[in-house]
C-alpha cells in the first residue's frame, strides 16, 4: 500500500491546531511529583462519583485567606475553584500553585481572561479515602500572596448539652444525631474513669436499645437505671472516611436524695425565720426601754409644783367620778322603788 506524500505535512498542520487551540491555559513544565499528590492519583471509579463543584471569588489583591467548609459524608467527586479578579491591567500573576496540608499538589495551571483580567484556577479529584480530608488551598502570586482554603471534613455529631438526671429503676433515652448526613453505624461507649467501655446492644437488649428509626440519628434507651449507670457516655457516628463523636453526661439518683435537699431547705427556712424573729423581739424590747427611758428623764425635769398640780387635779376627778356614780345608783334605786 502506497502512502500519500502529503501525509507528513498533514500531520503537521493538525498538531499546529491543536497547539493553537490549546495556548489559553498554561501548565507546569515540571509537574509535582505523583506520589506526593495522594488525591490527584487516577481513580478507576471517578466516573462513579457524583460531580459537586465547589468555587471562591477572591476581591483584589486581599491579605484576608477567604475560607469554605465542604462538609462529606460519602465519596465524592470534588472540582475545587478560585477565581481572582484584578482591579488593574498592570498587575500580573507571576504563579498559581494548589497545596494539600502544606503540601504542593499542582502548580501554574490557570486560565487567564484578559478581557475582564480574571485569573482562573482549578483542581479536580475523587475523595475515596481518609488521607484526602483535609485543608485544599489555591495560591496565586503577585506582589503580594493571595489564598483561598477549601476545608474538607467529616459531618459531626450533635448531642445533649445538658447533663441527664434521673432515678434508681428509670428509664432514659439518649439522643445524638449527625444533621443530615448519614453514618455507617452508631456506636456507643460508656467512660468508666479514663476507660471507654462500648456497649453491646445485641447483648443485652433489655438493658440497652437504639429505639431510633432514621439513619441520621441514635437514640440510646437504658431500661432499670441503677447507680453504677451514671457517668458519661459517647455516641460516635463512622462514616465512610471519618468519624466524629458527641457526649453526653447521666447522673443516676435515688429518692432519698430529693428528700434530703428538701429537708436541708426546710431547715435553712426554720434557722432564717427564727433569727428574724429574735432580731423583731430584741428590737421591740429595745424600742420599750427606750420609752420608759424617756418617761422617766420628763418626770425627774418636771418643777414640783406642776407635780402637785397633776396630782390634786387627778384626785379631784376622782372625786368628780365618785359623784357622778353616786348619782347614777341614786337614780336606778329610785327606778326600782318605783317599778
Amino acid at each position: 500500500m502506497l502512502l500519500s506524500p502529503w501525509h507528513p505535512i498533514t500531520m503537521a498542520f493538525v498538531c499546529g491546531l491543536i497547539s493553537v487551540a490549546s495556548s489559553g491555559v498554561m501548565d507546569s513544565e515540571t509537574d509535582p511529583d505523583p506520589a506526593a499528590q495522594p488525591s490527584q492519583r487516577k481513580d478507576e471509579n471517578i466516573s462513579n462519583y457524583t460531580v459537586i463543584k465547589h468555587s471562591i471569588s477572591i476581591p483584589g489583591l486581599t491579605k484576608k485567606v477567604i475560607q469554605k467548609e465542604i462538609i462529606l459524608d460519602s465519596p465524592a467527586h470534588l472540582k475545587l475553584e478560585c477565581e481572582l479578579l484584578l482591579d488593574s491591567e498592570e498587575l500580573q500573576i507571576n504563579d498559581v500553585a494548589w497545596t494539600f496540608e502544606n503540601t504542593t499538589i499542582s502548580k501554574n495551571k490557570y486560565v487567564n481572561n484578559t478581557t475582564e483580567n480574571k485569573w482562573h484556577t482549578s483542581y479536580e479529584f475523587a475523595v475515596s479515602a481518609l488521607n484526602m480530608i483535609g485543608t485544599y488551598t489555591c495560591i496565586f502570586n503577585s506582589t503580594t500572596e493571595v489564598k483561598a482554603e477549601f476545608h474538607i471534613k467529616v459531618p459531626t455529631v450533635k448531642s445533649e448539652k445538658k447533663p441527664l438526671v434521673s432515678y434508681i429503676a428509670d428509664s432514659i433515652v439518649m439522643k445524638c444525631d449527625s444533621s443530615i448526613y448519614k453514618p455507617k453505624k452508631w456506636i456507643w461507649y460508656q467512660t468508666n474513669g479514663s476507660d471507654q467501655v462500648q456497649l453491646n446492644l445485641s447483648l443485652i437488649p433489655i438493658k440497652y436499645e437504639d429505639s431510633s428509626k432514621k439513619v441520621n440519628e441514635s437514640k440510646l434507651h437504658i431500661s432499670n437505671l441503677s447507680e453504677k449507670d451514671s457517668g458519661i457516655y459517647i455516641c460516635k457516628a463512622v462514616f465512610a472516611f471519618g468519624e466524629h463523636e458527641g457526649q453526653v453526661q447521666l447522673s443516676v439518683l435515688s429518692y432519698t436524695v430529693p428528700l434530703k435537699v428538701f429537708l436541708a431547705i426546710a431547715a435553712e427556712v426554720v434557722v432564717l425565720v427564727s433569727l428574724i424573729l429574735l432580731y423583731e423581739m430584741k428590737t421591740k424590747k429595745k424600742q420599750s426601754e427606750e420609752e420608759n427611758l424617756k418617761t422617766a428623764n420628763l418626770l425627774k425635769q418636771a418643777p414640783p409644783d406642776n407635780v402637785r398640780c397633776n396630782s390634786e387635779f387627778i384626785f379631784e376627778a376622782m372625786q368628780d367620778r365618785n359623784t357622778v356614780l353616786q348619782a347614777v345608783l341614786k337614780s336606778l334605786k329610785e327606778m326600782l322603788s318605783f317599778l
